[in-house]
């Protein structure tokens, strides 16, 4: 047992002494040899978003320089590593270089690096990768459903310095070709239900235009009363929450309800004659306004920030969706079969294990049968959040983003 406490207390040690880097060393010649890292995106640099991710991570946090501009030790408020290595011809070599140039300059036991062009880039994919790793490991790395590893955003021990200084000894400056020379660890996305589409890199004036068209998923959570939506809600927003994904939800309410209780100031206002009231908070608000005819896409536009909006109801919508059934219920589906993306079975007499019983008896048969939409149960949580972030990752796209 003391030997496994002291073992525990060496690993503990060495991640207090680790780092996060953000590597701006590429010469852009895609984008005309501009700084990828300083583009705005929704009002603020490439680099300003994945400066504040890490620095969320609590760990100090560095910039990688190399053929940009810039002069003095710091720059956005970020310690500068200058990258000091170069090939024969006297050019820097890219990654290679800038992830020795920063171990040999912190003389940290960890870092996790991200290409300063992932606009996308969250906190989350590299806390991740930094829990899986275990002594031994010279590196964890991301493998996207695309079947590609991602170097360029992924967690490096120092124990990797050896065969990094070996392949760039030979003038191989390739990180594909180092990584087969050291100890590896993959995770892929789809275990942990990390969209790809976080790992786009903006290098190309086409890529940004397209990263510009990206639109925010709509997915509906559907079915007849009392079958399990709002169940299904809470745990979907609870495990994308999980791994940083900002879900939105736009309930819709058969009902005329009461928004402001009476007796409260904002309802006395609205007595008084205000067509609109907001009570806010330093963290929240609530806004009330008589509006008539109102459609669940109007409310879009409050949430800028969501990574998804969930719509509960909108069975009759056109919106692509997920049909809530219960047996206890109704096993009969009311949503049109062609916008149904599969069908959730809630309850504790659904359907077992993955797939359900051929014939009319299964929900949207026809459609199952030809295998275009999966049927599952509510326990098949993981089953069911990789069909969620798999449509974000189409429809996120849109038309005309096919390099993001």
């Amino acid at each position: 047992m003391a030997d496994i406490a002291r073992q525990r207390g060496r690993e503990q040690d060495v991640r207090h002494r680790w780092g996060s880097v953000i590597l701006s060393g590429g010469q852009g010649r895609r984008m005309g040899g501009i700084d990828k890292g300083g583009l705005d995106f929704k009002g603020e640099s490439f680099r300003g978003h994945i400066q504040k991710q890490l620095q969320a991570l609590d760990i100090p946090c560095y910039l990688s320089r190399a053929c940009y501009g810039g002069s003095g030790d710091r720059e956005g408020g970020l310690e500068v590593i200058e990258d000091a290595v170069k090939g024969a011809d006297g050019q820097w070599i890219g990654p290679m270089g800038g992830i020795w140039s920063c171990f040999q300059s912190t003389g940290l036991e960890g870092l996790f690096f991200v290409s300063c062009d992932m606009p996308l880039f969250r906190k989350e994919m590299a806390l991740i990768l930094m829990e899986r790793w275990e002594p031994g490991v010279d590196a964890v790395l991301w493998r996207t459903r695309d079947g590609r590893i991602q170097p360029m955003c992924g967690f490096y021990a120092a124990t990797c310095l050896g065969a990094l200084g070996d392949t760039i000894r030979q003038g191989n400056y390739r990180l594909m070709r180092f990584l087969d020379a050291v100890r590896c660890m993959v995770v892929d996305t789809s275990e942990a239900h990390i969209p790809d589409i976080w790992f786009a890199n903006v290098n190309s004036p086409f890529g940004y235009r397209s990263l510009g068209a990206l639109r925010t998923p709509v997915m509906a959570v559907s079915g007849r009363k009392d079958t399990g939506k709002t169940t299904l809600l809470e745990m979907l927003v609870g495990e994308l929450a999980r791994v940083g994904i900002r879900s939105a939800v736009i309930k819709h309410d058969g009902h005329e309800f009461e928004a402001d209780v009476p007796g409260t100031d904002s309802r006395r206002l609205k007595d008084a004659g205000a067509y609109g009231t907001v009570v806010y908070s330093a963290t929240k608000f609530s806004m009330t306004k008589e509006q008539p005819s109102m459609e669940a896409e109007d409310f879009f536009s409050f949430f800028p920030e969501a990574d998804i909006i969930f719509l509960e109801g909108q069975k009759y919508s056109d919106v692509p969706k997920l049909e809530v059934l219960r047996r206890e219920v109704s096993n009969v589906p009311v949503c049109r079969p062609e916008t149904v993306l599969a069908y959730i079975w809630s309850g504790e007499n659904g359907w077992g294990g993955k797939d359900c019983p051929e014939g009319e008896a299964c929900p949207g048969a026809e459609n199952h049968r030809n295998g275009k939409c999966p049927v599952l149960t509510a326990q098949q949580t993981d089953s069911i959040l990789e069909l969620v972030i798999e449509y974000m990752d189409r429809y996120s796209r849109g038309d005309g983003g096919d390099e993001l």
